[in-house]
């Protein structure tokens, strides 16, 4: 006969996992892998689970494969909404899961994260499937129309990204008009010719932001060239920022005056490389950004950019319509009121116009 104590314990497993919503994610393994996974022999774990479809935890269905029994379902309310987003480390991905998690413990709703490495990753079908809503967040390749029918008969929200047109209900965190409003600022200073620096994976949303800057400087009547460096998928695109602007400092001409990086790892790895080589940003260069990631206000120089606006009203329009019978009212794109915009020290006036000012004085 198996240890009560083991016994009881990969029950209270079984419960944990349910109730922090592991079984949104993946499916409920058989016995065989539950002695595995909390090492205790077959029986032990064969038991457990014979014990816990006794107390109505645990249920088959008609193929015999575990799932939760609606009973235990209600009783213990298991997170039922689930974020989703790419399996590589960034700040930004961080903050973005925080301002989410706040705003469910707002609302009272349990949510379970959840990593995923490619569109046709098993735990984003099965996520969508199962969860009362998912919030998901984009990576490099746009979404395949299968997945886009199959997200569209359920509720997902896609956040920083826009998939309107393929019916999804979208927040995209920075308008054109907040853009601009970055390029504008240097245009304020001065500077009359501003590169732009990418070294993100292309996704649709990097295509816009490049698009935009375009659009500004041929409306402006500016100068730019784009420098374009995207890093491989899953990978920091701050140290491909850095080898580009390693080359242009050490290259044959002139580096730009001013650049602005379509995010904020572009414009890290890029004033890294002006400060191992001498140019002082925020004096000899101008370097800002279209989006900012924390802690860039406490950078040395502090970067010039949008701080990520706060997204309580438009996740709680999307909470709404998870807990919600009705189909999604109003538009699907949502766009924030504008976010702040920082003005940090690694923009500055344009050398000719210090020059100026100086010899004036």
């Amino acid at each position: 006969m198996a240890a009560p104590t083991k016994y009881n314990e990969v029950m209270s497993v079984i419960k944990r996992r349910i109730q922090e919503g592991d079984y949104l994610v993946e499916s409920i393994p058989g016995e065989r892998r539950l002695a595995e996974e909390t090492g205790v022999s077959y029986m032990t774990a064969r038991r457990a689970v014979r014990q816990l479809l006794e107390e109505e935890v645990l249920t088959r269905d008609d193929s015999g494969a575990l799932a939760i029994h609606p009973t235990f379902a209600k009783s213990a309310k298991p997170a039922e909404v689930v974020l989703l987003y790419p399996a590589y480390p960034s700040s930004y991905l961080t903050q973005l899961r925080v301002l989410v998690s706040d705003a469910a413990a707002r609302r009272g709703v349990a949510m379970r994260p959840g990593q995923y490495v490619h569109w046709d990753d098993r735990a984003v079908v099965e996520v969508v499937e199962q969860a009362k809503g998912t919030i998901i967040i984009p990576y490099g390749p746009e979404i395949p129309r299968r997945l886009s029918e199959h997200f569209r008969s359920n509720r997902v929200v896609v956040l920083d990204g826009d998939f309107s047109r393929e019916g999804l209900p979208s927040i995209r965190l920075f308008s054109e008009a907040c853009i601009e409003r970055v390029l504008d600022h240097f245009w304020q200073l001065g500077h009359r010719r501003i590169d732009c620096v990418n070294s993100q994976n292309r996704n649709p949303e990097i295509e816009r932001r490049i698009a935009i800057w375009q659009r500004w400087i041929a409306r402006r009547g500016g100068d730019g060239k784009l420098h374009d460096n995207p890093a491989p998928l899953f990978t920091d695109p701050t140290a491909a920022a850095y080898r580009m602007m390693a080359d242009l400092i050490e290259g044959s001409e002139a580096i730009a005056p001013a650049f602005v990086s379509t995010t904020c790892p572009a414009a890290i790895g890029s004033i890294r490389a002006c400060y191992e080589r001498g140019v002082v940003v925020g004096k000899d260069v101008a370097i800002g950004s279209m989006n900012l990631e924390p802690p860039a206000e406490y950078f040395c120089p502090s970067i010039s950019g949008l701080k990520t606006p706060e997204l309580a009203e438009e996740l709680d329009r999307c909470f709404d319509w998870f807990v919600s019978s009705e189909p999604w009212s109003g538009e699907l794109l949502i766009e924030p009121k504008e976010p702040a915009f920082f003005v940090g020290e690694s923009t500055a006036l344009p050398a000719r116009q210090r020059a100026r000012l100086s010899s004036s004085t």
